[in-house]
This record gives C-alpha cells, structure tokens and sequence, in this order.
C-alpha cells in the first residue's frame, strides 16, 4: 500500500509539472530553475518606419544559429511585440509588405530580462511617406469643419471633365458652381461675383491659409492644375472665416507623393484659334522625409480680354500670362510637417478700344484720333508664400502654424495722346502692395462627441498708390484749354487686420450636429474698427440620406484697400478729369452683416444627389466696387443699408459612364445711400436718388444657372457645359437689365498608349458651340464705364504627354 502511495505521488507531481509547462510559462521557468534548467525571458520592443510612425502588423520572428524559428509573432497597433525564450544567441528579423526586412542579432542573458529594442523597417518605396502624408492631410482638413455651410468641391476628376480640362480658368471653373456668375474682367474679384456681391469679398485659402490677394487685376492667381481640389463656401461660414465672406474659395494644393512620379509628371501643350499658345507642366516626387511638387504653365493669345463689341476678334487685345507654383514637404517626425508653398503669376495685357466713339476733348497738334487707335495695356505681378508648420500631438490634438507673404504690383499704361482725347486724362498707375503675416489654427478632441476649435489671424499690409497724370484745365467741366497739365498724387497706406476665433463642434445626439463659436476682428487702415461675430451652424440627419442645416452669422467684412481718397479728387478740380461729386466720405467702413441660411441635401438614389438652399441678409456699409473714372482701376464705395435673398438648386449625378449636374440661383441685392465713395458713382443725379431708394447693386443677375456632363464611350470622353444668365444690370441708378447671357461648350477626350513613350491625353475643346454673341457689360450703370462682350465661338486642342517614358517590357 505504502509502494502505491508513493508513485501516486510521484505521479500527481509529474502531472502538476506538465499542467505548468503546458498553461503556466512563468512557474514552468521557476519550477525549472528550481531543478537547475535556464529561466525564460520575455524580448520586447516595438516596430517603426523610417520616420518613426508604428508599423500595425509587422511579422517579427526569432530564429536560432541553425535558422530554425524559435518563436514568433505580430506587432500591434502601437508598433509593440513580444516574445518569450530561452537565454542564447538569436537572429531577430521583422517583415512586412511595402518594407525592406530589418535585422538584428540579439543575446539573452539567464540573469537578467533584456531592455526593450526598436525596430526600424526602411520603405521599399514611398508608400510610408504617402500614408503619413495623407494622415496629415485628413488632419489638416479636421482644423476646417464645413457644419452649416454649402459646400460645392471641384476634385482633379471632375475639373478634368471639364471641356478644356486642367487648362479651365479657375474662374471658369467656379462658373460652374451653384450662384456664381461670370463677369468682365476688372468688374469682379477674379472676375467672378457670388449672389451678385461686388465688394472684394472673395476668400482664398490655399492648404487651410488665409492668402489676401489684390482684387484690381485681370490675371489670375492660381490655376486649377495646380490643385488636387477646390471647394466652393458658402452660405453660414464656421467662425474661423473672417475677413471675406462672399464666399471661400477652398484650395487643396497638389503634392508630390499622390500627384507626382512617372505617372503623373508630364508636359501639355494647348493652343488654337487667336494665336493661342499654352504649354505647361507638372513635376513630383517624394523619397524619405521630402516630398516635392512643381508646375507652370505660359499662355499667350490675341483674346486677352473680353471683347468691347460684338466682333470675334478684337484688335489690341494680346496678352502674355505665365505662373508658377511649387509645394516642398519634409516630414519631420510621423507627427510634424514643415511645408513651404510659393506661388508667382505675371501678366501682361494690352486694353481693346471701342471703336467709333465720338472724340470727346481737343489735343493741341492732333486734329482726329479715332477711338480704334487708341493703345492702354497693364502689367500685374504677383509672388506669395506660405511656410507652415503642421501636425497632430497624440490623438486628439491637430494645429497648424504658417507666415505668409504676398507681393502684388499693377501698372497701368494709358495711351498719352488717346485717352486724353477720349478721357480727358492719361495716367500713369502704378498700385503696390506688400502683406505679410500669421495665421494658427488648433482642433482639439475634447470627447467623443466634442471638438473645440481656435486660432488667430494676424496680417500687416504697406499700399503705395503712385498716380502721374496729365489732364486739360477745365472750368465748370467745360476744358479751356488744349494743352494738358501734369499731376502727381501719390498715396501711401498701412492697414493691420486682427482676428481671434473659438468654436465648438458638438454631437449631442448621433444625427445632429452643433457648431458654434465667436470671432473677434480689429481693422485699422483709413478707419479703425472692431466687432464680436457670434456664429452657429446646424445639421441634421432627418432620414438616410437627407440632411437639414442651417445657421446664422455675423460679418465683418473688410473693404480692399486701395481705396480713393478725398484729397485724390480734390487734386483733379477744375480738369477734365473732376469728380462730378467732389465732397463726401472717403474713409470706406468694414461692411457688418447678420446672415441667416438654410438648406437640405438629399440623396434620391445611388448616385443622385438634390441639394435646395435658401439664404437672407440684412447688411450696413455694403461694399460694392466700382471703376475710378473712364480708367480700368477699381476702389470700393459703400452703402449705408443693404438688404439681400435669394435661393439656391443643385442636381448632381455620377453612376458610371455617365456624369452630370445642374445649378439654378435665385438672388436679389439691393441697397440704399451712399455713405462712402459717392464720387466714383460719378452721377450726382444718381446719389441723389440712391439716398431715398432700394436700388439692385450692378453686379446682381437676378438669376444664374450652369449645367455639364461628360460620358465616357469606347475609351473617349465626351464633355460638355453651359452658363446662363438673365443679365447684369444697366442704366440709371442700375434701373435697366441687359438680354440673358448663355454660353455652352463642348470637348472630347481620349487617352492611348504610345510605344516608348506611355500615356499619352489628347483632347479638342470648342468655346460657344453656337457662337451666341451676348453683352456682358454696356458701359452704364452705378460706377461701370467699359462695355464687354463674352468669347465668339473658338476651337482649341491639346495633347498631354508623360516626361519619363514608359519601361520596356524585360526580354524573355
């Protein structure tokens, strides 16, 4: 019995011992030490990329001298791994799709357990640099929340169904936006207006950065190849927009992992009728920590500016575009980008004359001049930058850091003996400006449905308005004589803008949504003024697919700064270039609104998509633009009331081959006294009436439209799109409507593959398909002074080119 007992208990121990090797490692290690066996060791560490980021899913293996694996296992989503053995010599190695096999020989000791180590795993290409670039990005896009505004977004595909594609204008792109308008250039900011608003209120921002602009050009400052997307604000804006407020103009800039390399790096040739030349391209890349995107584009053709009448081929109308744009990345660590973005755009356009109007004042030595002769041309530089610092620290915190700068120059040259005849005055302008500043802007997760928002905005602009005319000496505004005098005025001008905002983006219940927030704004330029803006945004998820939003906000919005001053009209008295109003308020006010919006989205079936919007505004100081005299140059007046509404249609369709939308706007702007710049209405019959009456501002079409489609056939793309308008406004105090505008174009598409060469797009654009002549402008109405017609019908083509040629396939 006794015999028995003792191999039961031999057996039970030996039972016991295979139970801890089995489920219990550790006391399996301390029962063997405690038989002399080596104790097990744990090996920790984690696994990175180049930059630091954790590596999810990374296969980390121990093998022994003899390459048998002895143990192994997957790193986490913090990078970490860990692996129990025995004390020796191993070889450690991690493996993982998209990088190259980091290696490591490691030796545990019995006596101690060994520290944690780090493994870095080296790209095989750019993939890492791509994902972090794009995890920044969506870091970026969260400082910027869209809750309560319409938003409209022009992506690289949808600019690229467009008739002309990436050689569109962009404001020819915006056209195509939901209440955006065309206009002449010189009339509007770009020349573009939104719900027929005139007052320098378009906002640009490229990469999340507030980037002023001067608003007295015919150039453009960015073209649409330049971006990966545009996206149109409207509406209710979120409290971090100041300043301008029409509308934002959201710019995501092209970079050099998604938009560059042998895919996408090419050279473009477009061209056709009105000796059209436009090459172009665009070059990227990115390796390691540095990311890097170019491109430009030249264009020059004998349709510079619209026409000033109905012909097709104005004469005096050459133009020589060219601009720049170059964005530069490097990562500092998985969580910290430095960026810089510079920019320049020069252009240079000659000034159609109208012909056949009747010479208006007499110049010693020159008996006849006709109009046709008569030779005006401008020059516009612009260069800016943008350095940011940007990032996220931990998971809840995104921010973003930028200084900018922005030069811009426009100088007029009049023709010294026409405009003196036909505008009794021939000035030489030149209009500079230097702006610099910074801008910071923080999002924080403070829950899971709490996100605050905040930061600042500061800018300090110098202005220099040099103006050296000749002009006839003139009496009650009859000349007496025909030799010109000289005048010089010249202006000089400071202006800051300061603006503080916060916000908080709330989800008290999963299908609303709550952003509400202040800013605080402080101008001081020909006037000093402040004001608190209270702002509120909402949206609803009623049912699936159909969501509410709505909102309200207060504006302040700043006028453009180069304004007219009183002394200026002063110094003309007693020429043939007098104000026929020489007295009033020359200091233009920040325009104060109370806005109010609402609107739905609907998504009627899988790949159509309704959006309705409806908007009112009450408004003091309402800016409006309006041209100095007969030249090209524009300052802003203002009004004491405004009032304004208006509603908004979109239809949007994309289901494979075919995609299509359709626009419709409804909008009404009026405004009564003028309290600011009375002497560029240049009528004193006009103020007059305009003191006691509502009337429509000049840039209101009361209904506007755009529509398109593309439709992809046997490897060709078919595209096509149309603008329509009822009309800008005309005659006295802006009583009169001009016929409705319509334009529609057409393109085809197709890319093929070229033996040696690769991919290659060729594309055929026709401008007006109809050939509708329609007026933009006549040449009357509140400040408006120059008539303008919309393009003739025109055919162009284009042919887009890869610069790295495609690899030969390898020899078998």
């Amino acid at each position: 019995m006794l015999r028995v007992a003792f191999l039961s208990c031999h057996a039970c121990a030996l039972l016991a011992i295979v139970a801890s090797v089995m489920f219990c490692p550790h006391a399996a290690a301390a029962l063997a030490g405690q038989f002399g066996a080596p104790a097990i060791r744990q090996l920790s560490g984690t696994v990175v990329d180049s930059i630091g980021k954790p590596i999810v899913g990374a296969v980390v293996r121990i093998q022994t001298e003899g390459g048998i694996t002895a143990a192994h296992s997957q790193s986490d989503a913090s990078g970490h791994f860990a692996l129990e053995l025995m004390p020796g010599t191993y070889q450690l190695t991690a493996g993982h799709a998209g990088f190259e096999t980091a290696q490591r020989v490691v030796t545990i000791a019995a006596t101690s357990t060994p520290a944690p180590i780090v493994l870095a795993m080296k790209s095989s290409g750019p993939l890492t640099l791509q994902g972090v670039t794009a995890r920044l990005d969506r870091a970026r896009n969260d400082l910027s929340p869209e809750t309560g505004s319409t938003a409209y977004q022009f992506d690289q595909p949808a600019i690229q169904r467009l008739p002309a594609g990436q050689d569109t204008a962009l404001a020819q792109v915006l056209q195509q936006a939901p209440g955006v308008s065309q206009d002449s250039y010189g009339q509007g900011q770009e020349q573009i207006h939104i719900n027929g608003e005139n007052g320098g209120g378009v906002q640009y921002r490229i990469n999340g950065v507030f980037l002023p602009e001067g608003v007295t050009s015919f150039g453009e400052l960015f073209s649409p190849r330049f971006a990966s997307s545009i996206t149109l604000l409207t509406g209710v804006l979120p409290a971090q927009f100041g300043w301008r407020n029409e509308g934002v103009i959201d710019i995501q800039s092209k970079d050099g992992c998604s938009s560059g390399g042998p895919s996408n790096n090419n050279f473009s040739v477009y061209g056709g009728q009105h000796t059209t030349m436009q090459p172009s391209f665009e070059l990227g890349g990115c390796e390691g920590r540095f990311s890097y995107y170019v491109a430009g584009f030249y264009l020059q053709n004998d349709l510079g500016l619209q026409s000033p009448t109905a012909s097709p081929d104005p004469g005096h109308d050459r133009t020589y575009q060219g601009q720049g744009f170059a964005s530069l990345s490097w990562l500092i660590n998985s969580g910290t980008r430095l960026s810089l973005i510079a920019g320049t755009s020069v252009n240079y356009f000659q000034i159609p004359p109208e012909p056949g109007i009747p010479q208006q004042y007499m110049l010693s030595g020159v008996p006849n001049f006709p109009s046709a002769d008569v030779r005006e041309s401008e020059f516009e530089q612009s260069y800016y930058g943008v350095l940011s610092l940007q990032g996220s620290i931990g998971a809840n915190t995104s921010y973003q850091l930028a200084a900018f700068g922005r030069y811009y120059s426009l100088d007029f040259s009049p023709d010294p003996t026409g405009d003196l005849i036909y505008n009794g005055v021939a000035a030489n302008i030149l209009h500079t400006s230097f702006i610099s500043g910074l801008q910071e802007d923080t999002s924080y997760r403070l829950g899971a449905n709490d996100t605050i928002r905040a930061g600042f905005y500061f800018s300090g602009e110098t202005i220099e308005l040099d103006d050296h005319a000749r002009t006839f000496p003139a009496k009650d505004g009859v000349q007496t004589s025909t030799v010109p005098i000289s005048i010089v005025d010249d202006h000089h001008q400071i202006a800051w803008l300061v603006g503080f905002y916060a916000q908080n983006e709330w989800h008290p219940i999963p299908k609303l949504t709550i952003n509400f927030g202040a800013r605080w704004d402080l101008m001081s330029a020909f006037v000093t003024q402040n004001q608190f803006s209270p702002r509120l945004g909402l949206e609803y998820a009623l049912f699936r697919g159909t969501v509410l939003h709505g909102g309200y906000a207060r504006y302040f919005k700043v006028p453009p700064f180069d304004q007219v001053a009183l002394e200026t009209v002063k110094t003309f008295a007693n020429t043939t270039n007098a104000a026929p109003v020489n007295s009033g308020n020359d200091r233009i006010p920040a325009e104060r609104d109370d806005y109010f919006d609402a609107g739905v989205r609907q998504r009627i079936v899988a790949g159509l998509n309704a959006g309705v919007d409806g908007f009112y505004k009450i408004g003091h100081d309402q800016l409006d633009l309006a041209q100095l005299a007969g030249s090209v140059i524009t300052a802003p007046l203002s009004y004491s009331q405004s009032r304004a509404w208006g509603s908004s249609f979109s239809l949007t369709f994309k289901r494979e081959p075919l995609t299509a939308y359709l626009n419709f706007a409804y909008a009404v702007l009026q405004a009564k006294s003028i309290d600011g710049g009375a002497f560029l209405a240049d009528d004193a019959a006009e103020i007059s009436y305009i003191a006691s009456h509502w009337v429509t501002l000049d840039d209101n079409q009361m209904f506007v439209g755009s529509g398109g489609a593309s439709y992809n056939l046997f490897g060709f793309m078919f595209t096509a799109d149309a603008i329509w308008g009822s009309g800008y406004r005309r005659g006295f105090a802006n009583s009169g409507e001009l016929p409705p505008i319509l334009q529609f174009n057409a393109g085809v598409a197709r890319k093929f593959d070229l033996p040696q060469v690769g991919p290659i797009e060729g594309r055929i654009t026709l401008v007006n398909v109809f050939d509708h002549s329609y007026q933009i402008r006549n040449g009357t109405g509140i400040g408006v002074f120059s008539p303008s017609y919309g393009p003739r019908r025109a055919v162009y083509a284009g042919i887009r080119i890869p610069l790295v040629p495609a690899a030969r396939p390898a020899s078998p």
